[in-house]
């Protein structure tokens, strides 16, 4: 139970609460909203009973939940995902409760799944499901609904290839047999016999297109960053790039939805002193301007851990401090030229402040010649107190910061921001690259070495879909190998 319980507090509590009711510190961030453990009701199950056994939530654990915050946990050992399945049951309502063995779905033999199978089937799914999923699967049939809790939920687009547990025959037997307790879903038991459900089952698996449920699942990934000899390229075109095979990482936007950063291919480059990154991905719209209150910007961001027992991925523990390299579109705009609101607003009336420091008393004024830069610091209370998202003086499109935990980001000082970045949208896609030196700039820092593997995840911010701060696209942990 002690293994069960650290592993909990650690890496689940964070959105599940410590004591398992749905309500920890991320879960204002999430949709669809953490599991409620107190209720012991659990979506995935394989019980005509509703309720869930103890391989249920192992299996679930190993997986994760497509379509929600909830990744695989297959990093751990078998031992430690059953610690956690213990401890879970301990904060159910009912822990000790046994599962009769007679409620267990016994799951038929197959029928073939041939092309009269699937016609069959679409008929039926015509009948019993599309007025949620719709017709073609795609998730547009009714949209109000809630779950148990009174939360909003949307049927599922089943062409996605995003299902709470597999599209395997088996699987979607449990599923249709089973319902999914505590959503709209409903059982199907007795409601029609085992050659049509099995019908049913093959047109469902027709409308998944081949490699697509994999291509949702967040697993860990390797990426090597390759040694080279001389300058590492700060283009995001330069032709070294194209030399270095790229690695796919699925992401997983915090609040879901079906239109969303899919993923980031990554690809790693040193030189010895120094590490590059190179980042690109799909986004069809640029997003490079924060000046009004609804505009958000494009945004991507590494996170560094080299403990060899990583912290949770969503901005490390209190215990465990993470770095992380954000470059910003926005920023990338104001290193070249300064933007504030007299950018966006070059006729706004307004008054004059004795802070301008390149005007007269009495002179024409207008808000264009109002800039930023010409005011004097000690009236501007971040620039004044060195705050690089104010400084008007900003050199770099990345910021580089340190975390602790959710609410604990913080900006390293400006003599400590060493992070360079360039960023280029091109035919809808964002390619950046961020260098830094891998030697530390003070104790504590991040030191990187040849030889090394440290942990690395990744988010994607998408101003066009109001993406900022915790809304944004992640990943999970993965490993970043340092060539010799």
């Amino acid at each position: 139970m002690s293994t069960g319980r650290r592993l909990y507090e650690r890496q689940c509590a964070v959105c599940h609460g410590l004591t398992g009711a749905g309500d920890g510190p991320a879960a204002y961030l999430l949709y669809p909203k953490p599991r409620d453990f107190t209720q012991n009701e659990f979506r995935l199950v394989s019980t005509s009973s509703m309720e869930a056994t103890d391989e249920d939530l192992f299996l679930t654990i190993t997986r994760g939940m497509p379509g929600s915050s909830m990744p695989s946990w297959e990093t751990l050992n078998p031992h430690e995902r059953w610690a956690l399945v213990s401890y879970i049951r301990s904060l159910t309502n009912d822990p000790n409760a046994p599962i009769e063995s007679d409620a267990l779905i016994q799951v038929p033999q197959e029928t073939p799944n041939t092309p009269q199978s699937i016609g069959r089937g679409r008929a039926l799914f015509s009948q019993a499901c599309a007025s949620c999923h719709g017709l073609q699967g795609k998730g547009d049939g009714q949209q109000v609904m809630t779950d148990n809790a009174g939360v909003p939920i949307t049927p599922r687009d089943l062409t996605a290839g995003i299902f709470k547990g597999s599209s395997s025959s088996h699987d979607l037997y449990n599923r249709l047999i089973a319902g999914l307790p505590g959503s709209p879903m409903p059982s199907y038991a007795g409601v029609y016999p085992d050659e049509q459900v099995w019908d049913l089952i093959h047109y469902v698996q027709s409308l998944v297109p081949p490699g697509v449920e994999e291509r949702v699942r967040l697993r860990p990934r390797t990426i090597q960053a390759h040694r080279i000899r001389g300058d590492l390229p700060g283009e995001p075109t330069a032709e070294a790039w194209k030399r270095v095979q790229p690695v796919r990482l699925v992401l997983t936007p915090l609040w879901w939805r079906d239109h969303r950063v899919e993923g980031v291919a990554v690809k790693a480059l040193h030189n010895g002193k120094t590490l590059a990154v190179h980042l690109a991905w799909d986004d069809p719209t640029r997003d490079h301007a924060t000046l009004r209150p609804q505009s958000f910007s494009d945004g991507v961001a590494v996170q560094f851990s080299t403990d060899d027992d990583p912290p949770f991925f969503g901005m490390g523990e209190a215990a465990s401090v993470v770095q992380i390299w954000h470059w910003k579109a926005s920023w990338q705009e104001d290193a070249t030229q300064w933007r504030d609101i007299e950018t966006a607003y070059p006729h706004a009336a307004v008054d004059w402040y004795e802070a301008q420091r390149d005007y007269r008393y009495g002179e024409p004024f207008e808000v264009s010649q109002s800039t930023t830069a010409s005011q004097d610091p000690q009236f501007m209370g971040g620039w004044g107190a060195d705050n690089p998202l104010s400084d008007p003086r900003r050199r770099s499109a990345a910021e580089e910061a340190l975390a602790t935990g959710l609410g604990t980001l913080t900006s390293r000082p400006p003599a400590l921001q060493c992070v360079d970045a360039k960023g280029l949208w091109q035919d809808g896609r964002w390619q950046v690259v961020l260098l830094r030196q891998m030697s530390p700039n003070e104790p504590g820092d991040l030191k990187l070495k040849p030889g090394q593997s440290v942990s690395v995840a990744f988010a994607v911010w998408d101003g066009h879909a109001g993406d900022r701060n915790g809304q944004k696209n992640v990943s999970i942990w993965n490993i970043l190998e340092l060539e010799r």
